[in-house]
């Protein structure tokens, strides 16, 4: 039997409680116990959730009642008003999940939830208790002082018995609890133990919990999702990470994302009566928030989501405030001097920034006070970031956005760094350090005079393996040539490799550019029309991950098929191949391709290392972003810059 989270000395635990959870671990069986979790979403409804391969038992301590004589007349009205509730929310979310229920259209897992009370007697209790409601509900949900010694000795006695009432009539179909279903029983009792992905199998499919190796949740519209249980790691940070102020630095690929919206689902589920916001600065990173939180049930409960610029408009419409045009920079201006005059309607409990290299410092502070409360033990702020994926470049060197001066949180020793790399396989991994090491040995050359960042370039311990990185050489730098080995690379990917296409990317650095002064046969350069028409032709699916001229990006969860991307659009998302290409303008618009720095000037120096470094960014975001399998398609030598160097010579072990 296995604790979630493995590390729980520290929790707020009763006696008889730490009793209960020392009995389930010592027992040498298949099964989760899952500490402290909410499952039904009401307010002080906190529970321990035991699953077993017969069933789920939500074991809630409660301590309300003292004396035995008050028992029958507070359960009464306890059994229609709260537990009656908390079951009918329950079982809805379990059936939810289409995986889960049986043809007679009924739950195959037996449930039941089951009430703690440490302080009575159940021989005193039964004598005193007339009504016959409140009786049965002693027999079938209740523990008392006598009994926890119990659970120790007759482990399987004492979980068939609490079994045999159930919250909800089960169907005939009997699932029996496995590793092939478990995540899926999780993702809907404790969801923020459990991270989502898209899945290729079709609704309509005939399917089961487990099928072809996946744990899936299929939920009331017929999404269908895989659900990944986190490790033990991530699960006790998410239990670290109290009240008041936490940043989370680490490298692309240690699963910062996840453990924000991990850390704001329990929250949340902790807290059911108050507020809490998720915000970034990338709108696909903010569409991928919006469908975990959509699959986890909780947009129409109490956690919003929004990038920083809709905040800002947000709180001006609802302050009776009309936003200047379209310029983000006055929403924000307009924002900061609004806080100055005056209490805004949006105030939460919790805040959590995700992106947070993204931000200035004045958007830090907006977010900070739209807390309800600044006292550290009254609110939740937690912010996350990479600063190697600072690609906008908008703050200045050294100088981070929550360094915020006086009557703003300091974060030292209230920053956690993540080691492992969840993301990227051993071999992109070592990959990407052969890559981060020639590129700081690069930057330190054109800038010797200042160190770099050690916080730039972050690399992780990467967990499993995949495929090696695969280097595509242009024979001709032309747009057909380009675009044949896209297609070339997405066959490889989908057809040798298997991997659908709804898990795979087309990165690309320029989709198109007019400027090229040299190195290409023309001047001019449409990667991403010709890409779009050749995948027409083809018949392979695609959707658009940016905003283009032929319209809007499409939601994360909206549409399936090869995911087209632009590098500044790729934060906080992965998939399992990703195909970087558009490189042959590498470094023409930032003029910063192939510099003689010996003979530019100090003024013109400092802007092309700026320039270098966003360069190098774009890339490293770009190749991380791919999980199993990552091809980069570089010019020949006609167009090669150094960045593309860079690229080939990391392919190169010895490097």
């Amino acid at each position: 039997m296995d604790s979630l989270p493995s590390e729980y000395k520290d929790l707020e635990l009763s006696k008889s409680e730490k009793i209960i959870i020392r009995s389930i671990l010592s027992q040498d069986k298949y099964g989760f116990l899952i500490i402290n979790a909410n499952p039904s979403m009401m307010e002080n409804d906190l529970m321990h959730i035991v699953i077993t391969t017969c069933g789920v038992l939500l074991i809630k301590p409660l301590d309300i009642i003292s004396e035995a004589s008050l028992f029958e007349f507070v359960m009464k009205t306890y059994i229609d008003k709260i537990h009656n509730k908390s079951a009918e929310f329950i079982t809805k979310k379990l059936l939810n999940n289409k995986t889960l229920v049986g043809g007679d259209k009924r739950l195959k897992v037996k449930i039941n939830t089951i009430y703690l009370f440490s302080n009575l007697n159940r021989e005193i209790v039964k004598t005193s208790v007339v009504d016959s409601k409140v009786k049965a509900f002693i027999n079938a949900n209740c523990i008392f002082d006598e009994d926890v010694a119990s659970i120790r000795k007759d482990f399987n006695s004492f979980v068939e018995n609490y079994l045999s009432n159930t919250i909800t009539p089960v169907s005939s179909e009997k699932l029996i609890i496995d590793d092939s279903n478990v995540n899926s029983i999780m993702q809907r009792l404790a969801p923020e133990y459990v991270t989502v992905r898209i899945s290729s199998i079709s609704s309509s499919t005939d399917f089961q919990a487990g099928v072809s190796d996946d744990l899936l949740v299929i939920n009331e519209n017929d999404e269908v999702v895989k659900a990944y249980r986190l490790d033990k790691d991530q699960i006790n940070i998410i239990n670290k990470i109290n009240k008041g102020e936490r940043l989370i630095l680490a490298c692309a690929g240690s699963g910062k994302s996840v453990l924000l919206i991990s850390k704001c689902f329990k929250a949340a589920a902790m807290n059911p009566n108050k507020k809490f916001l998720i915000t970034c600065f990338n709108k696909n990173l903010h569409s991928l928030y919006t469908w975990f939180i959509d699959i986890a049930g909780l947009r129409a409960n109490n956690v919003q989501c929004m990038t920083f610029h809709k905040l800002c408009k947000t709180i001006l419409n609802e302050n009776g405030y009309n936003y200047i045009g379209n310029d983000p920079n006055k929403w924000v201006s307009q924002v900061y001097a609004l806080m100055n005059q005056k209490d805004i309607s949006q105030k939460y409990y919790g805040v959590f920034i995700d992106e947070v290299q993204e931000f200035e410092t004045e958007w830090y502070k907006i977010c900070y006070n739209l807390l309800e409360n600044k006292d550290s033990n009254e609110h939740i702020f937690v912010i996350c970031g990479d600063k190697t994926q600072k690609i906008k470049n908008q703050q200045k060197h050294g100088k981070a956005p929550w360094n915020a001066g006086e009557g703003y949180p300091n974060y030292r020793n209230k920053s956690i760094h993540i080691e492992k790399n969840y993301r990227n396989c051993i071999e992109i991994n070592d990959y990407i350090n052969r890559f981060v090491v020639l590129s700081k040995e690069y930057l330190s050359n054109i800038n010797s005079e200042e160190s770099v960042d050690p916080d730039m370039f972050l690399s992780g311990k990467a967990v499993y393996h995949g495929y090696e990185v695969k280097i595509t050489l242009l024979k001709s730098n032309t747009t057909n040539d380009e675009i044949n080995a896209i297609v070339n690379a997405i066959k490889h990917a989908h057809t040798t490799l298997n991997l659908p296409y709804d898990e795979i990317a087309i990165i690309m650095n320029l989709g198109k550019y007019t400027g090229i002064k040299s190195g290409w046969e023309n001047y001019k350069y449409y990667l991403e029309y010709f890409l779009k028409k050749k995948l027409d032709s083809l018949s392979i699916p695609y959707c658009i991950m940016y905003n283009s001229d032929d319209g809007w990006a499409e939601h994360y969860g909206e549409s399936g098929g090869v995911k087209l991307l632009k590098a500044d659009s790729v934060l906080g998302l992965d998939f399992r191949a990703a195909i970087v290409c558009g490189l042959i303008t590498l470094g023409e618009h930032e003029q910063s391709k192939n510099v003689k720095w010996d003979t530019i000037d100090e003024e013109e120096r400092e802007h092309l290392i700026k320039d270098t470094q966003d360069c190098i960014r774009r890339l490293y975001v770009s190749c991380t972003r791919a999980k199993e399998y990552l091809e980069i398609i570089l010019p020949n030598s006609k167009a090669k810059s150094v960045y593309c160097d860079i690229l080939d010579r990391s392919a190169n072990e010895d490097s």
